[in-house]
């Protein structure tokens, strides 16, 4: 179990953590290191974006940046109130991480996914570059070309891509052994 403590104006906020690390990675790929410190503050008390920014002492379309990021994947809720003085909304936002492991499930999924693709294509092809390496074609593209590469005129010599075909077979079977892992857990 992690915890990240934020000093701030003597104020330490931690930020919630599942039994699994790749949550707080998930999140700090998503909002960067700026991010969890917004994240930490509506982590267990609802907060507007004004009060955050003052807290943290950053600008407000930071914290409002962030903010919709945690909404836009389902991380942050909101619950908007009139204010009775100016007429306007306020926001007061909630972190939610209940959907965070099925966000980053479905993530996972979409990258083995991706990555048999490739590697589908990688085997299904014969490529050919040059020796200046400018670029990498297809059997059909270089021979469209005349094996001449368009960009430096040398010729287009066969492309080995056994180690890149032996590297993609190795994620999806890293990735994929995870999730059985993962799903022998739950």
């Amino acid at each position: 179990m992690h915890s990240i403590y934020i000093d701030n104006n003597e104020a330490k906020v931690s930020v919630m953590q599942k039994q699994d690390s790749s949550v707080l990675e998930f999140l700090e790929d998503l909002l960067g290191k700026g991010g969890l410190e917004i994240a930490s503050l509506i982590e267990k008390k609802e907060a507007t974006d004004e009060e955050i920014a003052e807290k943290l002492e950053i600008r407000i379309n930071v914290v409002r940046r962030v903010l919709y990021r945690l909404y836009e994947n389902r991380l942050a809720t909101y619950k908007r109130t009139r204010d009775k003085n100016t007429g306007w909304y306020v926001y007061y936002w909630k972190l939610n991480l209940e959907n965070a492991p099925k966000i980053l499930n479905s993530i996972e999924k979409d990258y083995i996914q991706h990555l048999k693709e490739t590697l589908e294509y990688e085997e299904n092809n014969m490529f050919f570059s040059c020796t200046n390496s400018c670029n990498r074609y297809t059997f059909s593209e270089a021979e469209k070309l005349e094996f001449r590469c368009p960009d430096c005129g040398e010729t287009l010599e066969y492309h080995d891509n056994s180690e890149l075909i032996k590297t993609l077979k190795l994620q999806i079977e890293e990735l994929e052994g995870k999730k059985k892992g993962d799903n022998g857990r739950k």
